[in-house]
């Protein structure tokens, strides 16, 4: 829509529109045509250098595409060049009444093509591509070349018409090859993701040298008709490029990468141009040979022909040898691959949107016990823990219902014997990807890792002795309840003798008795601990919970038990304090006093 309305290019198409139909339609001599016709090409060859340098120098473009557009602006001054020499022929020679080229403006109009040519073809070249693909390249180019040039030859020398001289149809039927040969290459380099030149741009650049190839085809053999016909036709491949530049410079570096068009379109119709072109070369000599026999028109295409033929031998023989080479790299990588899953220790699969297993590598039977043959249509969240399942399910719906969605999650998945596996997943939605259509999950058993944390954990927040919590687990479980809580702080009378009389592992076992016993009197939400030495503490629900631990402590301590053979007896002091939770010190201070205080009055009593 903003090309519709730019005003540059609806004033370029409306004076192209005049120029073109005055020197067409208007009645009058010859001459003041051709004159008027060549002061316009001069016209139009300063426009285009403008244009073309305003795009390289103010638009923001990569390397590649500022050298063709700085390439073109060169170009516009060869053509500014021989359209100035043949200005000056025509005007110095009275008698020309009709088109005739100066040698020096088709040296020029091919020398601009070669140079924007030859950019092109070079540049393609040097962009990181394999060395087949570029020789390749040259291959195509060669024989869209030559069908163009036996296409032409047949068009320009066929019976009937004048002969203009030798020299006037191999410029004609080189500049029309060379022509087709920069569409070619211009559009093979725009497939590579690396154009020039926008898609939009590149189009009244190729129109313009479809006209002027054909041009070159009509005007050597005064096919074109009048003269003024023959300056429209030369004229209007000048006025058609100039839109070139103008839409480049609205649309910016946008369009650049012609990939994504080629998808679409032309991918497959692209590869089979330059066989065309031999279909096109054997239509021409079978056309010349009903038509006029076997003539100097006939030879010609045999000859195009023929060489065309062999250029496309030579293409197929090395397409030939790089797809072997492709199918012998493909191999080898899918042997990697799949050495890689038979041996890997890890679970790779791919489920379907349903969590249905599309895909499981061997590994499985190795982790979970099951072989990958009998785990492929399972639903993977049938063997998963249905407390993580739970836990999980959020996050995994939207997992499988998300494009490009990742997770990592860790989760038990249930063993062929029966028992649990750790497993840690990571996992991406990959059903947008062809021939994937799925989630990929990469899976290791972690297992022994979890249980090492696990024991790790659990070691740093109990007693090893006991069993029991240790003095940082009973503190965190303190803060941990909210309001008052109540604690029993208990310290054992006539532990020191008996450790001292008896030996430390007579003591050990005396710790571990009271600590069973300890168990016992407290409820499922009472949390026990050895806070150290012969000092244990209980987080109790409440103050009647407290009392009736402290109450059951006494009583199943006052019984005598046996360590070693040996009847022992060991008693208990407690103390019980109930405050804030948020203070755990402050409340096992408070608890330490009391206990002191009950330790104070059993000596007493006792003396």
């Amino acid at each position: 829509m903003l090309l519709r309305r730019d005003p540059v290019l609806i004033a370029l198409t409306v004076g192209g529109a005049l120029v073109l139909g005055g020197l067409v339609l208007s009645p009058g001599e010859p001459r003041p045509k051709l004159i008027a016709g060549w002061l316009i090409a001069l016209v139009l060859d300063l426009l285009l250098f403008w244009s073309a340098r305003r795009v390289h120098r103010t638009l923001d473009l990569p390397p590649h595409a500022n050298r063709f557009w700085c390439a073109l602006s060169v170009a516009a001054l060869i053509f500014l060049t021989g359209d100035l020499v043949q200005l000056y022929a025509t005007l110095s020679d009275p008698g020309i009444d009709h088109l005739v080229f100066h040698p020096a403006q088709s040296a020029g109009a091919i020398g601009g093509v070669v140079l924007v040519s030859a950019v092109a073809l070079l540049q393609y070249r040097t962009r990181g591509q394999p060395r087949g693909r570029r020789i390749r390249m040259l291959l195509d180019t060669a024989i869209v070349n030559t069908a163009a040039v036996s296409v032409a030859w047949c068009l320009v020398t066929r019976p009937g018409l004048p002969d203009p001289g030798v020299e006037v149809y191999a410029v004609a039927v080189f500049g029309c090859g060379l022509v087709l040969c920069a569409v070619f290459v211009t559009v093979r380099s725009s497939l590579t993701g690396e154009a020039p030149l926008a898609g939009s741009a590149a189009v009244p650049i190729v129109a313009a040298t479809v006209v002027q190839a054909l041009g070159g085809i009509l005007l050597p053999s005064g096919s074109a008709g009048a003269p003024g016909t023959q300056m429209a036709l030369t004229l209007a491949p000048m006025l058609m490029v100039l839109a070139g530049p103008r839409v480049q410079s609205l649309r910016g570096a946008e369009g650049l990468d012609g990939r994504r068009w080629l998808d679409r379109t032309l991918r497959g119709r692209f590869g089979v141009l330059p066989y065309t072109g031999t279909i096109l070369c054997a239509v021409a000599l079978v056309i010349v040979l009903t038509t006029a026999g076997l003539g100097l028109s006939a030879w010609g295409a045999l000859a195009g022909l023929l060489v065309n033929v062999a250029l496309v031998i030579g293409r197929q023989v090395l397409a030939l040898a790089e797809n072997d080479s492709l199918l012998v790299g493909i191999r080898n990588r899918e042997q990697r691959l799949n050495a890689l899953l038979l041996h890997s220790s890890e679970v790779i699969s791919i489920a379907a949107p349903d969590a249905g297993f599309t895909y499981v590598s061997p590994a499985v039977e190795r982790v979970l016990g099951v072989p990958a043959s009998v785990a492929l249509g399972r639903n993977s969240l049938d063997i998963l823990h249905h407390d993580d399942r739970a836990a999980l399910a959020a996050d995994l719906t939207t997992l499988y219902s998300t494009p490009g969605a990742e997770l990592t999650y860790q989760g038990r998945y249930r063993h062929a014997d029966g028992s649990w596996r750790w497993l840690e997943v990571v996992a991406m939605n990959l059903t947008h990807e062809r021939g994937i259509g799925g989630v990929v999950c990469n899976a290791r058993d972690v297992t022994e890792s979890r249980e090492l944390h696990e024991r790790l954990r659990y070691q740093a927040g109990h007693d090893e002795l006991t069993g029991l919590a240790n003095r940082r687990q009973f503190t965190a479980a303190v803060t941990g309840r909210s309001g008052d809580a109540a604690v029993l702080l208990i310290d054992l009378d006539g532990f020191k003798q008996i450790n001292d009389t008896y030996g430390h592992a007579a003591g050990d076992a005396v710790l571990r008795h009271v600590a069973d016993r300890l168990r016992e009197c407290s409820g499922p939400d009472d949390v026990p601990a050895r806070l150290g030495g012969d000092e244990f503490a209980v987080l109790a629900t409440g103050v009647e919970s407290a009392e009736r631990i402290a109450a059951g402590l006494r009583t199943v301590l006052e019984r005598p038990f046996e360590i070693a053979g040996r009847p022992l007896r060991v008693g208990a002091s407690i103390g019980v304090a109930v405050g804030p939770s948020a203070d755990p010190d402050h409340l096992l201070n408070a608890a330490d006093l009391r206990m002191y205080e009950e330790k104070q009055r059993t000596r007493e009593y006792a003396s």
